[in-house]
C-alpha cells in the first residue's frame, strides 16, 4: 500500500472519532511539516515585506472562508479610502486565502492554523473575520481581545441591544486550559454534570461551535461583532450564507486602525 492509500485509509477511519483522533492523526503525519512551515512562515511575515518594499503595514487582516474574487482587493481599496492611507508609503493585507475546517483537517485548515499562529508571534495579525463556527474555535483560545478593554460602555451596550455582539464564556475558556480538560482528550472520560465538560466533549464530536445565549453564560466576554448588515461584505460576496463575526487580535499593535477596520466592515 503506498503512502498516500495509507493516508486515504486512515481518515476514512477517523470519520466520526472527535478532535483526539484527528489530533493524534495529524501530529503523527504532519508535525515536522508543521514546525518547518511555521519557521518559514514566521522568516517570510517578519522579513520578505521589508525587504522587497520596506512598507510596514498599516493593517494586517485575515478573513476566513470568504469568498468573491475580487474580494481582497476591494477590502484592501476600500479600507485605505475609508481610514485616509496612504498605501505608497504602508501596506494593507485582507488576507482572503484562508480555508479552515476542523471537520475536514485538509491541507488548507493545516496551513490556515500555522499562518494565523506564525503572524500572531510576529505581533503583526490585527483583525481576524469569521464564519461563526470558526470564530467560535479561535475565541474559546483566547485570540481575540475583550471588547470592553477598547470601546466604551455606552457603545458595547448599544451594539448589545442590537444583537450585534459575539460573547464567550469564560468558563469554559478556563475549562479548556484546565486539567481535567487534558485528562478527558486523554481518557475520553468527562463529568457530565459539568455543562462544559458536555459543551467541549460535543465539540470534539461535531466540531460545531456551541454557540450559547449571554444569559446561559457565567462569565461572558464580548469578543466580536456580527456583522449583520455589512454593505461592504455583501457588495463583495464574501460571506454569501451567514453573518461572519469580526474581532481584534489580542495582541495587536495598531489598535487604532483595527478599530477602523471594524468601523469600516459595520457600515
Amino acid at each position: 500500500m503506498s503512502v498516500n492509500e495509507e493516508i486515504r485509509e486512515q481518515r476514512k477511519k477517523l470519520k466520526g472519532q472527535g478532535f483526539k483522533a484527528h489530533w493524534d492523526y495529524f501530529w503523527e503525519y504532519y508535525k515536522i511539516h508543521t514546525i518547518v512551515a511555521l519557521i518559514v512562515i514566521i522568516f517570510i511575515v517578519t522579513f520578505t515585506r521589508d525587504m522587497l518594499n520596506n512598507k510596514p503595514y498599516a493593517l494586517y487582516s485575515m478573513l476566513i472562508n470568504a469568498a468573491g474574487l475580487e474580494t481582497q482587493e476591494k477590502i484592501q481599496n476600500g479600507y485605505a479610502e475609508y481610514a485616509g492611507i496612504d498605501t505608497t508609503k504602508e501596506a494593507i493585507l485582507a488576507d482572503t486565502s484562508a480555508g479552515f475546517s476542523l471537520a475536514n483537517m485538509d491541507n488548507s485548515t493545516v496551513a490556515t492554523s500555522e499562518k494565523l499562529m506564525a503572524v500572531m508571534a510576529s505581533n503583526e495579525l490585527d483583525v481576524v473575520v469569521a464564519d461563526t463556527n470558526t470564530f467560535g474555535h479561535y475565541a474559546s483560545l483566547e485570540t481575540y481581545m475583550d471588547l470592553r478593554d477598547v470601546y466604551s460602555a455606552d457603545e458595547i451596550a448599544s451594539w448589545d441591544s442590537q444583537g450585534l455582539i459575539f460573547y464567550v464564556d469564560q468558563g469554559y475558556i478556563d475549562y479548556l486550559t484546565s486539567s481535567t480538560y487534558t485528562d478527558y482528550l486523554t481518557n475520553g472520560q468527562y463529568d457530565k454534570s459539568n455543562k462544559y465538560a458536555v459543551m467541549a466533549a460535543k465539540y470534539n464530536e461535531t466540531f460545531e461551535y456551541p454557540v450559547q445565549d449571554k444569559s446561559e453564560m457565567d462569565n461572558p466576554v464580548p469578543v466580536g461583532i456580527i456583522l449583520k448588515n455589512s454593505k461592504i461584505l455583501t457588495d463583495c460576496g464574501a460571506y454569501p450564507n451567514e453573518a461572519p463575526i469580526v474581532g481584534i487580535i489580542i495582541n495587536t499593535e495598531r489598535i487604532d486602525n483595527a478599530k477602523k477596520f471594524l468601523a469600516y466592515l459595520m457600515q
